[in-house]
């Protein structure tokens, strides 16, 4: 059995943040109201040794203080997800006082810091005493919360782990954040860091047609129960996660060159073209391993879920700094017979180029009501939900005392479900990956690449 991570005297406090004038609560478009039943996104970032050096209260005391000199700049984190019966919607609200907070939670634990670091096989336990608890049954709800972990046993290190509602921001906007954070906490030791443009939070940048009927449409599909929430998938439930494996592959740029060459090896057309995107060669890897090591040979579906960065395809282009959500979703699906067969990574490699090249000429929000009832009617284990982005620079979070050795999404809650990061070492890319456990033996040998040997066997 785990150690338990326990609070340091109970130590969970607010940090007030006083909001911008007439800020009162930030509606939700289309695009955000569609993971209003999601469970909340958790990640955890361990900082090494060096970090031990420093006594505990001074990383508190940079990381307390640096998070109320940025969140003003990101003020819906320091709100609350809100239903209004009224109104029928469900929006970020503030309190009465014209300032907004989030937990801060300062605790220690037995826990062996290095070997959560070097051992990255089944530890979701772990990783989730790390982070702090903002999950509700029902609205309201926290947007935010920050916790922070002292190892006092062994190897000492910290962990940061923070949680956030998906409503308020998407993968992008969340690494923005972490940086701007990081950045905060620089300056206020007299580091230089480098000018970030303020975030836009103002969903009029993604508003469409009749969006206010389509918001309260989709409420209804993935919260016909509200203020109740639901989850989204069947499989959401503590007692799923028990049936899961998780494991976390690194792949190295030239294990990535040759994923890639032996895409373009087998298919003539790839000649001269621009090589094989790193998010969709990772994608149709993780599709094709896992209909292998389910043994789908049949002529049934197997779908590939995930989604596609719009802002600069949105008409007008939503600027950069826009930090509510404005992705696409995309479901493909391929039969298990061609995804096993001798040119299943072809296949599914173009299918998903095929799928992301389409979510860039169309509006983002066509047919998603559909989208959610048939992701909803894919059988379990039939499919892979592909997360996060090979750009996400994760790795390059730093608030002075040194970037992290490890980071990990905490909240991989789904059969089939990849979490993807920029890695650690230059080029590199990290894959977490949750699936069946009577799977996860037969795809680990087929998933990671280290040899050409290994290739071999896909």
């Amino acid at each position: 059995m785990q150690p338990a991570v326990r609070t340091r005297r109970r130590r969970t406090t607010t940090v007030v943040v006083p909001l911008p004038s007439a800020v009162r609560r930030v509606p939700l478009s289309p695009l955000d109201t569609r993971w209003v039943a999601l469970p909340p996104m958790c990640h955890v970032f361990f900082f090494p040794a060096a970090a031990a050096q420093v006594p505990f209260s001074d990383i508190v005391s940079v990381l307390r203080s640096s998070l109320a000199a940025v969140l003003p700049a990101f003020h819906p984190l320091a709100g609350e997800v809100a239903y209004s019966p009224q109104l029928g919607t469900v929006s970020i609200v503030y309190g009465e006082d014209d300032a907004g907070g989030v937990a801060f939670v300062e605790s220690e634990t037995d826990l062996d810091f290095a070997r959560l670091v070097a051992d990255r096989d089944d530890d979701d336990d772990a990783l989730l005493q790390l982070v702090p608890d903002i999950a509700q049954e029902e609205l309201p709800a926290p947007v935010f919360a920050a916790q922070v972990t002292e190892f006092v046993q062994g190897s000492r290190g910290i962990a940061l782990g923070v949680a956030f509602n998906h409503v308020a921001m998407d993968g992008i906007g969340f690494f923005r954040f972490m940086e701007m954070w990081g950045a905060s906490a620089m300056a206020a030791a007299g580091a230089s860091s480098h000018a970030t443009e303020p975030p836009l939070h103002d969903r009029r940048l993604v508003r469409f047609d009749g969006d206010e009927e389509l918001a309260g449409r989709l409420l209804r599909q993935v919260a016909p129960d509200l203020p109740r929430i639901v989850p989204k998938q069947p499989g959401c439930t503590p007692q799923h996660q028990l049936l899961l494996s998780r494991r976390t592959f690194t792949f190295s740029a030239q294990a990535l060159r040759r994923l890639k060459q032996r895409l373009t090896a087998t298919r003539p057309e790839f000649a001269g073209a621009a090589p094989p995107s790193t998010f969709a060669t990772l994608a149709a890897h993780g599709w094709v391993c896992l209909a292998l090591a389910s043994g789908f040979t049949d002529a049934a579906p197997v779908f590939a879920v995930f989604a596609s960065d719009c802002r600069a395809h949105m008409s007008p282009p939503v600027p950069d700094a826009y930090v509510g959500n404005c992705v696409a979703s995309c479901v493909v699906a391929l039969s298990g017979e061609e995804l096993t067969g001798a040119d299943g990574p072809a296949v599914a490699f173009m299918a998903i180029r095929d799928a992301v090249t389409a979510a860039k000429q169309q509006d983002p929000l066509v047919d998603v009501s559909s989208l959610i009832t048939k992701i909803r009617a894919i059988p379990p284990g039939r499919r892979v939900l592909v997360a996060g982005s090979p750009w996400f620079p994760a790795y390059a979070v730093d608030f002075g005392f040194g970037k992290p050795e490890r980071v990990e999404r905490a909240s991989l809650h789904q059969d089939g479900m990849m979490a993807v990061y920029a890695g650690k070492e230059t080029g590199s890319v990290q894959v977490s990956v949750a699936i069946a456990a009577e799977k996860m033996q037969a795809f680990e040998r087929m998933f990671a690449v280290k040899s050409r040997s290994n290739m071999s066997r896909l």
